[in-house]
């Protein structure tokens, strides 16, 4: 494994501009908000030299540090951050380097507290390198379990075949379960998807295969508070569920659903102790879908439409108490370019919602998180490239908002 030195360091001064377009362009990450141990929220995007961060001078506060850059030499523009239980950020990218298999690699770096600099961008290579020979095995592999999909794809097979150059990699999604491993996954159409574990003790195991030949996208990862990981390798309608039977283990295939979906426009968060709800946008009207895989028992799990037509990318997640009550709240960028907003008991989903717009015209999407004190706070960079906030205002009733802050 390589480690890149003297990147890490911060540049004072980021051009809005850059920020607005990247984020605009479809570089934002998801759920790019995030609350660390010490309380202090900190917001991540891109831009053409590397990661940009702002963050809170202390907790609730409206004043705040940043934009920083974090160049990355080779920086391909796209990254995906999670953040394991002892509040570490992890950031896994990909960057373009003479020498390497494809010319491309991915990377992952670490933040361990708030506000300090990133660890070292490293290496962890290309699980796709050559395409002649992953055409092959991807072949010997077609009807293999959980692989029945395939058959559906008659046209989309006879174009990987024909050789035709097979498109880039998907997004590398970083997943940290509660023993410490860090798990990195990687799918690219034709191929499947692939995943690298480095273990608690530091070592780095094989690349595994998680077939899936006719992915699209990057795989939808989950971790529950108990430290088990799962995830979705999507493809033309349906997924692949793979999840650790507990923190720790293997991840082994769990099943398949059938569903239409936007490409692009998952999402996951944890509803319930131990399970995951998964969200999506149908593409007959862009209205978000929820799902849950892992159903009560004697009860199939079941599609539920949770409204927001007309909104683009996966959504943001989080859970809050209004008017006393646990509720998921749900964050979107609307058919016009606004955040909306839309919440309701969690696992209630037949309950229904009510979308509202909540602030000005965003580039790329909003995202959410509670705040030191619980309060939830959706997050938008403007179409300057500003970063805006907007905290709850928990002595209304129901959930609302105070006003929007510009605080980078």
């Amino acid at each position: 494994m390589e480690a890149d030195r003297g990147v890490t360091s911060s540049a004072p001064a980021v051009p809005g501009s850059e920020i607005a377009a990247a984020a605009d362009g479809g570089s934002a990450a998801r759920s790019w908000l995030r609350l660390g141990r010490d309380g202090r929220l900190t917001a991540y995007a891109s831009c053409a030299d590397g990661l940009v961060r702002w963050t809170e001078s202390a907790p609730g506060s409206d004043i705040w540090q940043g934009p920083e850059l974090f160049p990355v030499e080779g920086w391909a523009g796209r990254f995906t951050l999670a953040q394991d239980s002892n509040g570490f950020v992890w950031f896994a990218g990909t960057r373009h380097r003479e020498g390497a298999p494809g010319g491309r690699e991915l990377i992952v770096a670490t933040q361990y507290q708030t506000g300090r600099p990133l660890g070292d961008w490293r290496a962890v290579g290309n699980p796709f390198p050559e395409r002649k020979r992953e055409q092959g095995h991807a072949a010997e592999r077609g009807q293999t379990r959980g692989q029945d999909q395939d058959q559906a794809q008659g046209q989309e097979q006879a174009g990987a075949e024909s050789g035709a150059p097979l498109p880039p990699p998907g997004d590398p999604i970083v997943l940290p379960d509660g023993t410490g491993a860090l798990h990195i996954l990687s799918t690219r159409f034709g191929v499947g998807a692939r995943g690298r574990t480095r273990r608690a003790d530091g070592a780095w195991a094989n690349w595994a295969d998680y077939q899936g030949k006719w992915v699209r996208g990057a795989v939808v990862p989950l971790v529950t508070a108990q430290g088990r990981a799962e995830f979705l390798v999507t493809f033309r309608g349906g997924a692949s569920y793979w999840g650790q039977d507990m923190p720790g283990s293997d991840f082994r295939w769990l099943g398949r659903m059938k569903a239409d979906a936007v490409e692009g426009t998952y999402s996951a968060y944890e509803t319930g102790p131990g399970t995951g709800t998964y969200f999506w946008r149908h593409p007959a009207d862009g209205g978000v879908i929820a799902y849950r895989p892992q159903a009560p028992a004697g009860v199939s799990p079941a599609l539920m439409p949770l409204g927001g037509a007309g909104g683009v990318g996966p959504v943001d997640v989080a859970r809050t108490r209004i008017d006393g009550y646990d509720c998921t709240v749900l964050l979107q960028r609307g058919a016009e370019g606004y955040p909306e907003i839309a919440a309701y008991p969690t696992e209630g989903e037949q309950y229904g919602t009510w979308w509202a717009p909540v602030g000005d015209r965003c580039a790329g999407l909003p995202a959410i998180s509670p705040d030191a004190r619980g309060a939830v706070t959706i997050a938008m960079i403007d179409m300057d490239g500003g970063l805006l906030i907007a905290r709850q205002d928990r002595t209304d009733p129901g959930l609302a908002f105070g006003p929007w802050c510009r605080v980078g």
